[in-house]
């Protein structure tokens, strides 16, 4: 199972069932955790960074691999001697710090058991694999493997209490593990409590110093809590461990596009996708980034393949669904944002866009609940009042148990909601006054359209009451 640390949705821990599968957790974190993701700076290939506030590292400067020739180079024997390139984040140190725990593989019916676990939540049995984990629990108290499992399929659930004991209580039997660890954090910061994940995570790291998927999800919270600066340097300490650390160069990427510096960010972006183009969190990022050159086509195509590599990658899959649906191909945009909400049911964003998915098929009640879900769930988002009009526009009298005017009534209710909880942030020219103004000359045509059926059908029935009565007098 693998997760990534945090990302600026700040998702759930998506159950993903790849790189902790047993017994492969070495020590080193290169391959011990999930995908991690923050920023800092990166130098492509180069000398080591000046040591001061005012050298490469700090400017974000990438300078080349140079090696000692020439008149004033180093000589032995009289030849010259080629000085060996160094790191471009500073002294190489893997060996310092305290060595890592040792991670036992599983093994009998432990093993079989959380491989069984594993299937099935492929499958999307939930319930199976939740029995299948339990038994490989019960078969060995120390699978750390099985608590982190289950502490993701409750998160999933939204049972964030029992979620956080299992993940500590995998911290408990494997004191590094990473994914239990950005669980952890995950959920105290989507509970509005960085703080507290901080406090969580810090120590962690540097007590781990060695697990370099730690350093990155210690470096992502930085980030996330407007540090970018402190987050590169955690993530510089870990490069100079391992300098083809994709997670950390992952963070360097957040980092750098939080403080601006797009360019510097893409040259980090462009060399992390060299080390490793099979990461999904890199294409995510170049589609981010194409995004935001305006580049739509190209942006979907990275998003989708950051979905093909990792299915269970949310955030892609939200800003997927998003182009999709502003490209009006909107039976798959239904499908990745339900997807989304099965993976991260908390993500108060995925039931607007599940909505307006569902209100751009004329699935009207489903429409109604999701956004009512996530009104549930944070009830002063303007937003989800202004989608609700436009589902109650958008039907007229298609939804259910309306005509024209009540549900043009409830349009016109909820942009007036709408308008209210925006107060000084709306804008002269936001489109809600031309849908009201809409709404009020088809209200008025609907009137005298009403009024002009209910005069016809007077004059229709005096007409038919005619001959009756002449009748009558004859």
């Amino acid at each position: 199972m693998k997760s990534r640390s945090m990302r600026f949705v700040w998702v759930l821990v998506a159950l993903c069932l790849v790189s902790t599968a047993c017994g492969k957790g070495k020590g080193s974190a290169k391959a011990a955790g999930g995908k991690t993701a923050s920023g800092g700076e990166a130098p492509a290939n180069g000398a080591e960074p000046g040591a001061g506030e005012d050298g490469p590292a700090a400017s974000g400067e990438t300078p080349d691999d140079k090696t000692a020739s020439g008149p004033d180079a180093p000589k032995a024997n009289g030849k010259v001697q080629t000085a060996k390139p160094t790191s471009p984040w500073g002294s190489p140190d893997a060996d310092k710090g305290k060595p890592l725990p040792a991670r036992k593989a599983l093994s009998g019916s432990a093993k079989s058991s959380y491989e069984q676990g594993v299937a099935a939540a492929r499958s999307g049995n939930i319930g199976a694999a939740r029995q299948a984990f339990e038994a490989a629990l019960k078969a060995n108290s120390s699978s750390y493997q099985a608590l982190y499992a289950l502490g993701v399929l409750a998160d999933r659930e939204g049972k964030e209490s029992q979620a956080l004991d299992y993940y500590h209580r995998a911290l408990r039997v494997q004191p590094d593990y990473e994914l239990a660890a950005q669980g952890i954090v995950v959920i105290n910061v989507r509970q509005g409590q960085p703080d507290k994940a901080l406090a969580f995570i810090e120590p962690l790291a540097n007590q781990w110093e060695r697990n370099l998927a730690l350093q990155a999800a210690y470096a992502d919270l930085l980030t996330q809590m407007g540090k970018p600066e402190d987050a590169i340097l955690v993530a510089r300490k870990a490069l100079r461990r391992d300098e083809r650390n994709v997670p950390a160069m992952t963070s360097l990427v957040r980092a750098n596009l939080r403080a601006g510096r797009l360019e510097l960010a893409d040259s980090i972006l462009d060399q992390a996708l060299a080390v490793d183009d099979k990461q999904a969190e890199l294409h995510y990022f170049r589609g981010k980034r194409l995004l935001d050159e305006g580049r739509i086509a190209d942006a979907i195509t990275s998003f989708r393949k950051a979905v093909d590599l990792d299915p269970d990658f949310a955030e892609a899959r939200m800003d997927l669904g998003l182009r999709l649906l502003a490209g009006a191909n909107y039976a798959e945009a239904l499908t990745q944002f339900q997807t989304v909400e099965k993976l991260s049911p908390k993500l108060v964003e995925v039931h607007l866009a599940l909505g307006d998915a569902y209100r751009s098929t004329k699935q009207w009640d489903k429409a109604k609940t999701s956004f009512d879900k996530a009104l549930r769930m944070k009830n002063d988002m303007p937003q989800a009042h202004y989608n609700l009009a436009l589902m109650y526009l958008t039907a007229g009298a298609e939804f259910p148990g309306m005509d024209l005017l009540t549900s043009l009534a409830k349009a016109k209710e909820e942009f007036g909601i709408y308008r209210s909880m925006m107060g000084s942030k709306l804008r002269r020219d936001d489109d809600s006054s031309t849908y009201l103004d809409d709404i009020d000359k088809i209200v008025a045509r609907e009137q005298k359209r009403i009024e002009r059926d209910k005069k016809k059908a007077a004059q229709d029935a005096e007409r038919a009451a005619r001959p009756a009565a002449e009748g009558d007098k004859k």
